[in-house]
């Protein structure tokens, strides 16, 4: 249950259940704003919620899918009662890799339309809802979470970096119309990130391999190509987001910041 938001700055994100977003919103609520959660795990967001309480926060947990357009704007409108129209900062983080293997005419119209809807039309869906309001405010910061292979073309990732590819023309265009309003729209880029599922599969190698856990991530990222030979955490993207969003962002906008060891160059 929540009252509402107050004085602290309101922050939207999607994807807020797990990964980058869950982390991402966790910061903001540690750091000062009230948070509007989105996601389809109920759960997981009030676990996060939780934690922003305890804070001394706000946090509001909205159920939705974000492909679902009807389902996504009932839940901005939700939002924007609860925080009587304010809106300071939005994360578009919800995210979906789309068939990881098939190349292009191995897999069906559905998934190419399932990645698309989740990694560039809710973004849009929500920027067509929040960007005018920022605008009309004369302030506001919008971080649209990509991923390094919308920054190049990948085999057998065609619907991801098609749909990434298109959030970075999004962006741009998004910031040449809110930047003369005192809005910022950026892109952040991570590479692949040391999560829970990649630490397993360094296991899973060293096990097969007859390697150590420490070889195996070493083999790893040299077949990622990462110069800096380790895969980002995820205190390095919320470190960019939040860069981004402080004071230190206010005159970067329209940029792609990839967070990815340098594997993209």
């Amino acid at each position: 249950m929540t009252l509402g938001a107050g004085k602290r700055p309101v922050a939207f994100v999607t994807g807020a259940s797990a990964g980058t977003g869950r982390e991402i919103a966790l910061a903001l609520g540690i750091g000062g704003y009230d948070v509007a959660l989105v996601a389809r795990r109920t759960a997981e967001m009030e676990d996060v919620a939780q934690a922003i309480h305890a804070g001394g926060g706000d946090a509001l947990v909205l159920t939705a899918d974000v492909r679902d357009a009807a389902v996504l704007d009932r839940a901005i409108d939700a939002f924007l009662a609860w925080s009587g129209g304010r809106i300071d900062v939005v994360v578009n983080a919800a995210g979906y890799t789309g068939p990881l293997s098939p190349p292009i005419g191995e897999f069906g119209v559905d998934e190419f339309d399932s990645t698309v809807a989740t990694n560039l039309r809710a973004p849009f869906i929500v920027l067509s809802r929040l960007l005018p309001l920022m605008r009309q405010a004369g302030a506001g910061r919008v971080v649209n979470i990509g991923g390094n292979h919308g920054m190049r073309g990948r085999a057998g990732r065609s619907c991801y970096s098609a749909s990434k590819w298109g959030l970075r023309g999004l962006t741009r265009s998004a910031a040449l119309e809110a930047g003369p309003d005192g809005v910022t729209v950026n892109y952040v880029a991570p590479g692949p990130i040391a999560v829970p599922r990649m630490k397993a599969n360094w296991r899973a190698m060293a096990e097969q391999k007859g390697l150590s856990e420490e070889e195996a991530l070493r083999a790893y990222v040299a077949d990622m190509g990462i110069p800096l030979n380790r895969p980002s955490e995820m205190q390095d993207i919320v470190a960019m987001v939040l860069y981004l969003i402080g004071e230190g962002g206010r005159n970067v906008t329209g940029q792609e910041l990839v967070v990815d060891g340098g594997a993209t160059l």
